[in-house]
């Protein structure tokens, strides 16, 4: 679990590269990445902010997308503009479900206010459900915000390079005892 207050959001990040601020940039107050000059300089609690490899999105307390990285863009088959002001819900859904009476959105309104959120939960995507992958949610700003990185796929559902599960093969019935052969 995270705890942050507003005062501890100290590590910056770009919205779009990841990066943190470079060189000279790094003690100046620029609200636009010098790096890449697409994002948005945000920051987070002390080791929550994102790597630059890893997919975030910035979300609002109505979980509305306000920011996607270049790599989320990759994962989620969207472009950075087409995905801004849209429902979180047309990207990703909780694989939870509710069990635990614990919404993503309520763990976006905690960050937002700053309070502990859990560790993590896991995602799938909507355009291809057979993508999972643990997300956590931290609180960002300025002005304040959800930041919703996605971490590493999960193993049991990882697609090989052929596109495949790669435990796809072992559930599949040989012809014979399906009832389609020998006849």
């Amino acid at each position: 679990m995270l705890a942050a207050s507003r005062a501890d959001l100290s590590k910056a990040f770009c919205s779009y590269c990841g990066y943190p601020p470079m060189g000279p940039w790094r003690l100046r107050a620029h609200r636009v990445c010098m790096r890449c000059q697409m994002g948005m300089v945000l920051r987070a609690p002390p080791n929550a902010q994102p790597r630059y490899d890893e997919p975030f999105l910035i979300v609002d307390e109505r979980l509305i997308v306000q920011a996607i990285s270049h790599r989320a863009e990759r994962l989620l088959s969207v472009k950075e503009p087409d995905g801004f002001g849209v429902p979180l819900e047309e990207f990703l859904v909780s694989a939870n479900g509710d069990a635990d009476g614990l919404t993503l959105a309520l763990m976006a309104e905690r960050a937002i206010a700053g309070d502990a959120t859990p560790g993590s939960l896991e995602l799938r995507t909507v355009r291809d459900p057979a993508i999972s992958r643990a997300g956590r949610v931290v609180g960002c700003g300025p002005p304040p915000a959800a930041l919703l990185i996605l971490g590493a796929p999960k193993p049991d559902i990882q697609r090989s390079s052929n596109g495949v599960r790669p435990d796809a093969a072992k559930r599949r019935l040989p012809v014979h005892a399906a009832g389609g052969g020998g006849e």
